[in-house]
C-alpha cells in the first residue's frame, strides 16, 4: 500500500505552486476590513495576478452585470462594488484551483467546482440569516475542499488506481486520507489557511471544528448545516456523508427553520447559474 509521509513544511513548500488567487482573497479581506483602503489600493493587489484580473474585467463586462466597453480593473471595481469584487474573486480562485479532475478522490473537476462554489455561497446564505459574517463564511465554504486539492497534487502520481479513494476508501473519506497520507484534508486546511494568514475563525472552522460531531464555533455549526443544503441541492461529494448529520439537528444548532434552508439553497443555486455562465 501506498503512503506518503507529508509535514506541514512539505505541504507549503506544495501549496507555492497552486493558484495565488486564495492567498489574494486573504488579503483583499484585510483590506476590505480596512476603512482606509481604497479602490486604488484594491486595484494594486488584483493586479498581481494578471489571470484573476482579466477574468474580473471579463465578468464585469457580462449580461450579469448588465456591463460591456470596461478595459480596466478599476472600471471593472466601480461597476461591481467592493463586496462584490470579493465573491467574484472567489469563484475565480475556485476555478483556478479546481481545474483538473481529482484523481485520487474519483471527483471530476467541474463535480468538485460545484460543490465549493455551493458551499461558498450556502454558507453565506446562513450567514445572512443568522447575523455572522457573510464574507467569513462564503471564504470558508469556499475553501473547505482546499486540503483535498493538495493531497491529491500530492499523490496523484504514486497512487495505485486500486488505493485511490473510490476503490479502497469505503465510503469514510478522512479515514482513507489517514491511511494514505497520515492525515484528513481537514488537518491539511488548518496547515495551509494559517501560513496564508486567514482569519482564525475560518481556519479552526475548518480544521479542528470539522472533524466534529458537534462544532464548537458559530462558523462550524453554519458549514455543518451547509454540508446538510448542498447535497439537498444535488451538489454533495461521495465520502463527506458521514459530516452530513442530520439537517433539522444542524437548523437547530443555528436558529433556522426548514423554510429558511429552502430559501437559502433556491437563492445559491440561481447565484451559480449566473457566476458559471
Amino acid at each position: 500500500m501506498t503512503i506518503i509521509i507529508l509535514s506541514e513544511e512539505r505541504l507549503i513548500t506544495a501549496a507555492k505552486l497552486l493558484p495565488a488567487a486564495p492567498l489574494i482573497m486573504s488579503k483583499l479581506h484585510k483590506m476590505l476590513l480596512d476603512s482606509n483602503s481604497d479602490m486604488s489600493d484594491i486595484a494594486e493587489l488584483l493586479k498581481r495576478d494578471v489571470a484573476l484580473t482579466s477574468r474580473i474585467i471579463r465578468i464585469a463586462n457580462s449580461p450579469a452585470y448588465n456591463g460591456s466597453g470596461l478595459g480596466t480593473i478599476e472600471e471593472a471595481l466601480q461597476r461591481v462594488g467592493f463586496s462584490e469584487v470579493f465573491r467574484l474573486v472567489g469563484v475565480i480562485a475556485n476555478a483556478s484551483l479546481t481545474d483538473s479532475n481529482l484523481r485520487c478522490y474519483g471527483y471530476a473537476a467541474e463535480t468538485f467546482r460545484s460543490h465549493c462554489l455551493c458551499m461558498a455561497l450556502v454558507a453565506e446564505g446562513v450567514a445572512k440569516h443568522t447575523g455572522m459574517d457573510s464574507r467569513l463564511a462564503y471564504t470558508a465554504g469556499l475553501l473547505g475542499g482546499i486540503g483535498c486539492i493538495l493531497l491529491d497534487r500530492l499523490g496523484r502520481d504514486s497512487m495505485e488506481a486500486a488505493e485511490t479513494f473510490p476503490m479502497a476508501g469505503h465510503g469514510h473519506l478522512a479515514e482513507w486520507e489517514r491511511r494514505i497520507f497520515g492525515m484528513s484534508h481537514h488537518d491539511v486546511a488548518g496547515v495551509l489557511l494559517r501560513e496564508w494568514a486567514f482569519p482564525d475563525a475560518v481556519v479552526k472552522a475548518l480544521s479542528h471544528d470539522a472533524a466534529l460531531a458537534e462544532p464548537t464555533t458559530p462558523l462550524g455549526k453554519n458549514l455543518q448545516l451547509t454540508q446538510c443544503i448542498v447535497r439537498v441541492a444535488g451538489f454533495g461529494l461521495s465520502g463527506e456523508e458521514a459530516e452530513w448529520g442530520v439537517q433539522h439537528e444542524k437548523l437547530v444548532a443555528v436558529g433556522l427553520t426548514n423554510d429558511d434552508a429552502t430559501l437559502i439553497r433556491e437563492q445559491a443555486v440561481v447565484a451559480m447559474r449566473m457566476f458559471q455562465a
